[in-house]
């Protein structure tokens, strides 16, 4: 890998003032603070985690619809693979989630490439319904309006998420972002990191006496658990943004995916994902529930080390908020159970402020960022 396109060189670690009115956030915390520290949070050295909430603030089905749908259609399943299905429909029906489910009896091959059809199958119909009104000029993505009031880091902007649809990428394309997804080509691309790393320079510039590559506003987008753009092109990988008759590569929930995980170039994006984390100087995680070990384990222990962290969540867990509550720099704003506004958790400390849906990163970016 090139020097100018390694993980070390593309975010610059800093300590500055949001670091400092982090510090401060405590019993007597209030909202004026609240609103300096994540005026103060999007700096330079930024890496982002999205989770599947995002994509279900957008109108995606999530976890409980897709057990739905995969339910069904399991009257085509014959033999082992019915078997097995209908062992996760008793889990699924014990209220223990698709995901646990899967955890819990593992599928066979045959069964795990039926669920990521079917998965396609229920996803990709409203991600196209989606992306056609944000071309249209019908709607905006909440991820394009943050974008839009952040700085534009020439280092790259690291997006880490599990999530297959291209929700991020056209967001990153609308506000203005090169998307960098590790691939070159866009019908039969290849993964190659450097080179597309090299896909949004303009030119070449000296920073300190180093000669560097200049490069266009980008987002690294990193999907550890695959998208719905990758195939499998025999032995290889390949990245095409047409809906071809071919094997997607998605890892789907369960015990498989941690298998499947090592496998490229999904290796290749966990590593990446897990470099960015540890390296960056500040985080903010949006609709994600902390489930995924492939990005779970680095994530939590930057946010418990101290790195500043903000967490947007519709509905946050106990974990999540324990999280929070023990970490020394880590803010989570979510939804209260009764009324507009948004609920902080940090340091041992909770409150409750009515009024903005603060939560809602779209919401934040209009009310909070200029």
């Amino acid at each position: 890998m090139s020097v100018f396109c390694s993980v070390a060189t593309q975010i610059p670690l800093r300590k500055d003032a949001a670091i400092e009115t982090l510090t401060t956030l405590s019993a007597n915390t209030n909202y004026d603070e609240l609103v300096k520290f994540v005026q103060e949070h999007f700096t330079d050295g930024l890496a982002l985690v999205i989770g599947s909430g995002l994509s279900s603030a957008e109108g995606m089905p999530g976890m409980p619809e897709l057990a739905t749908h995969l339910s069904g259609r399991a009257g085509t399943l014959v033999g082992a693979d019915a078997t097995i299905w209908s062992l996760i429909e008793v889990a699924i029906d014990a209220n223990e989630g698709l995901e646990a489910a899967l955890l819990k009896h593992a599928p066979t091959d045959a069964l795990e490439l039926w669920i990521a059809q079917g998965t396609s199958e229920l996803l990709m119909p409203k991600e196209r319904e989606i992306i056609s009104a944000v071309l249209r000029g019908e709607s905006t993505l909440r991820l394009t309006t943050f974008l839009a009031k952040i700085l534009k880091p020439t280092t790259g902007l690291p997006i880490l998420t599990p999530n297959y649809d291209r929700l991020i990428e056209v967001a990153c394309e609308m506000a203005g972002f090169h998307v960098d997804t590790t691939a070159v080509g866009h019908y039969a691309g290849a993964f190659d990191h450097t080179r597309s790393c090299m896909g949004s320079c303009r030119g070449i510039t000296t920073r300190a006496k180093t000669t560097v590559l200049d490069h266009f506003p980008r987002a690294i987008v990193l999907k550890p658990h695959g998208s719905f753009d990758w195939y499998q092109f025999g032995n290889d990988a390949r990245r095409c943004s047409l809906d071809l008759a071919a094997e997607r590569l998605i890892i789907t929930p369960g015990l498989n995916k941690y298998r499947a995980g090592y496998n490229a170039p999904f290796d290749k994006h966990r590593d990446l994902a897990n470099d960015y984390i540890k390296l960056a100087s500040r985080l903010l995680v949006v609709g994600y529930g902390f489930n995924d070990d492939h990005l779970q384990t680095h994530l939590v222990k930057q946010i418990q080390d101290g790195t500043p962290t903000l967490i947007l969540n519709q509905s946050a867990s106990s974990k999540v908020e324990k999280l929070a509550e023990e970490s020394p720099r880590c803010v989570c704003l979510s939804k209260p159970t009764a009324s507009a506004g948004v609920v902080m958790v940090t340091k041992g400390h909770r409150f409750e402020h009515q009024g903005h849906d603060l939560w809602d990163l779209g919401v934040l970016a209009k009310e909070l960022l200029t």
